[in-house]
């Protein structure tokens, strides 16, 4: 568009206009005070009549004996709290550095330092179990009888009965060696007996134990053994028996672990007689 030009100056007849000067309006002066009295306040005229003056009604004044009822009691000022204050916001912990040195004492790092050997011993006992819980210790036992005495006695454990009582002499032959590793602490042998009866299918008896430490001799070479623990049967169901089966097994007691029961690879077939030995010798 076409570009702004500023108007010319007034050059016609008559007065030219002016724009008239800005007057600042002026300002009242302050509003005195006012300096009358103060009115007075509605209310009753004073008596000034003859009689007495209008009081206001109200409960008389106690004049008995004891408190006066319905009294307000004094207030008493609470005593100042001493104890710790109520409902107080906890201040910040202790700095990181405080925090670091009540870590670092001597019984802190004891606690750590018993703590990190429990579990290295844990670890240790659990290794040493895994690496002997799948051997095998079954070895050859070699058992032989030599002499077998039977007796009918008289039980004093029961009822006034008579029992079979059997003496058993035998012959033990093992090489234990091979059971022993570094995880073997003892071994506990012990020679069974077992047979079947009109009354039992099945009667166990222990005849002769024996421990064998770590460090002992573990080939057992025994000749002429008598049995430990006397052959009791419940009855007489030893008399004439072909079918006594004689057997040696042996508990492992390990360092760390499970105690297996094992049970020897031979064993040995004794037959009772049909007569009582009447001797009082064995």
């Amino acid at each position: 568009g076409p570009a702004y030009t500023r108007p010319a100056p007034h050059t016609g007849p008559g007065p030219a206009y002016t724009r008239p000067a800005y007057t600042r309006p002026r300002v009242h002066p302050a509003r005195p005070r006012s300096t009358h009295p103060a009115r007075p306040r509605p209310g009753p005229a004073p008596h000034t009549g003859p009689g007495p003056a209008y009081t206001r009604p109200g409960p008389a004044p106690h004049t008995g004996p004891g408190p006066a009822p319905h009294t307000r009691p004094a207030y008493t000022r609470p005593a100042p709290h001493t104890g710790p204050a109520p409902h107080t916001r906890p201040g910040p912990g202790p700095s990181p550095a405080a925090a670091a040195a009540a870590m670092n004492t001597a019984l802190s790092r004891a606690n750590s330092l018993f703590a990190f050997s429990l579990s290295v011993m844990a670890a240790l006992t659990l290794g040493c179990f895994l690496s002997t819980a799948f051997k095998q210790r079954s070895v050859a036992v070699r058992i032989h009888v030599s002499k077998v005495v039977l007796k009918n006695v008289e039980d004093f454990t029961g009822p006034r009965e008579r029992s079979d009582l059997g003496l058993i002499t035998f012959d033990l032959f093992a090489d234990l060696k091979p059971i022993f590793d570094w995880n073997v602490k003892q071994l506990f042998l012990y020679l069974s007996a077992e047979y079947k009866t009109r009354n039992n299918a099945l009667n166990q008896v222990v005849l002769w134990d024996k421990i064998v430490l770590r460090g002992d001799q573990t080939k057992l070479e025994m000749k002429d053994v008598k049995s430990k623990y006397f052959f009791f049967d419940d009855g007489s169901g030893l008399r004439g028996n072909e079918n006594i089966t004689l057997s040696l097994s042996w508990n492992v007691v390990p360092n760390a672990g499970i105690l297996p029961l094992i049970m020897g690879s031979g064993h040995y077939s004794a037959a009772f007689p049909q007569s009582y030995e009447m001797t009082k010798s064995y």
